[in-house]
């Protein structure tokens, strides 16, 4: 196990990840809204109260961790401990209460750490990170795992209040100022912001409640230009009262969420970004990943996953990388994405064999929706989670997958259901041979799918083969054609 502690301007956590890999798993994950940075601006101190609420989540964060067996752990402070007149004797306080060492991050630290925590979960990042605690925003480029320079601003919602005293419009003013002061921000026009931190996120929470968008994940969650400045301006527009009595805002978060859409707004309009994709992986994951040796950071997280649920829950995990190869001359042409997913689909498509078989398609399709999965987004995880429905044998059309269909689109819907067909198809030979690649063929002409079954594998054929090579034919608009020999 590998824990981080994180003391943030706002809020207080601590992560405990299953392990130290690629993909982490999260086993414990606890926050407390402490607001240490409140009213900072005007006092140069930590608030005193929010100093008690953090020792005391401190405090029990070590019963926690102890009580786990955690023995390899971190502790990260950030923009109020180190900005803050009395942060190093609130520092040297919590690492009693903890019994861990405290870091405490420059700005350029954390703007690594929460860029690293980003290309953790989304390794395809391109664009800007932008991670919004309590006391300040730290932007950081990135571009294929690599990051660009990082800059500190003195944006954090706590931070702002104070500064402007409450007061939206002159936030507006300090936020645009900076800004517009920020070297290199015009670089990123037309791409991308990953937003990180917990105000953000709870933004996008409540964008995704109002469209009624069917996947209840944040991480890799998607809106565009004109969707954020909607909802940012939304936000914007409520009262404190009005934000608590919405689902899913923190009532703790709700005095701050309106700074938090003016500083995402701003950074919108200012930068020309083209959409904002949230990550749910920061500075906690950043610490985790940079303690990695450099060949696990390499690996692909969702080639991790898929492979450890292979060996998990398979029945042989060869089998996986032989039916890649034989699906593979339906699919001549695909893209390296395309190629990956299939991949991803190949080595889960074993995992739901000890459920009951009226249940296997909606349980495997649930999991990949729900499963705990870096490296992909929405789409990807929309059209692995379908792959699977079909390949237990779910109904073509069914009100379950349709919201899932939707938001993949028709392509990936086809191409899922395509997937799905050919590794129904799969199994049922696989239980015949040791390699189902040597002793089977898919060949895909323009006008019909032929099967290739070695003479050996002859008796084979049968009403169930027969079958799942006809809705595997229909799906491609193909006659099926079973020839013996190789």
């Amino acid at each position: 196990m590998f824990g981080v502690i994180d003391i943030g301007s706002n809020s207080v956590r601590l992560v405990v990840f299953e392990a130290a890999n690629r993909n982490p798993i999260t086993l414990f994950n606890e926050k407390s809204i402490c607001a240490i940075g409140r009213n900072m601006v005007s006092t140069g101190r930590l608030d005193a109260e929010g100093m008690k609420l953090a020792l005391a989540a401190l405090r029990r964060f070590r019963l926690v961790a102890v009580s786990m067996g955690v023995r390899r752990l971190q502790a990260v402070a950030t923009a109020a401990a180190r900005d803050a007149s009395n942060g190093p004797d609130f520092v040297r306080r919590a690492e009693e209460a903890c019994g861990w060492p405290i870091k405490v991050l420059t700005g350029a630290q954390e703007a690594e750490l929460a860029a690293l925590g980003v290309v953790c979960g989304l390794p395809d990042a391109d664009g800007l990170v932008g991670d919004l605690g309590g006391g300040s925003l730290e932007l950081t480029g990135v571009k294929d795992g690599v990051l660009g320079a990082g800059a500190t601003l003195p944006f954090g919602p706590l931070r702002l209040m104070d500064v402007a005293q409450g007061r939206l419009d002159r936030a507006r003013a300090f936020v645009d100022a900076g800004l517009m002061a920020l070297p290199g921000l015009d670089k990123y026009k037309g791409r991308a912001l990953f937003a990180v931190g917990g105000v953000w996120r709870n933004i996008a929470r409540l964008h995704m409640a109002r469209t009624g968008y069917p996947l209840h994940i944040l991480h890799g969650y998607e809106m565009s230009r004109a969707e954020t400045l909607r909802i940012a301006e939304f936000v914007m527009a409520q009262s404190q009262k009005t934000l608590e009595r919405m689902a899913g805002v923190p009532r703790r978060r709700a005095e701050s969420l309106p700074f938090g859409a003016l500083v995402l707004d701003r950074l919108m309009r200012l930068g020309q970004l083209d959409r904002v994709i949230v990550s749910a992986y920061g500075v906690r994951e950043g610490v985790l990943y940079k303690a990695l040796p450099a060949k696990t950071r390499a690996r692909d997280p969702l080639y991790e996953t898929a492979d450890e649920t292979a060996e998990r829950f398979g029945r042989r995990r060869a089998q996986a990388d032989e039916i890649e190869a034989f699906t593979a001359p339906l699919f001549e042409g695909e893209r390296p994405d395309e190629q990956r997913l299939r991949r991803a689909a190949c080595l889960l498509s074993d995992s739901a064999w000890r459920q009951h078989p009226d249940y296997r398609a909606e349980l495997s399709f649930r999991y990949v929706l729900q499963a705990q999965i870096a490296g992909i987004r929405h789409r990807a995880r929309g059209f692995l989670a379908l792959t699977l429905w079909h390949r237990y044998g779910g109904a073509a059309q069914d009100q379950l997958i349709a919201p899932i269909e939707r938001l993949v689109g028709l392509d990936y819907a086809i191409r899922a259901e395509r997937l799905g067909r050919a590794l129904r198809l799969a199994y049922v030979l696989a239980g015949t041979a040791s390699g189902v690649g040597m002793e089977y063929e898919l060949k895909l002409d323009p006008t019909v799918l032929t099967l290739r079954i070695a003479r050996s594998r002859a008796d084979v054929r049968g009403e169930t083969v027969d079958k799942r090579l006809e809705d595997l034919a229909t799906s491609f608009a193909r006659e099926p054609r079973i020839v013996l020999g190789r």
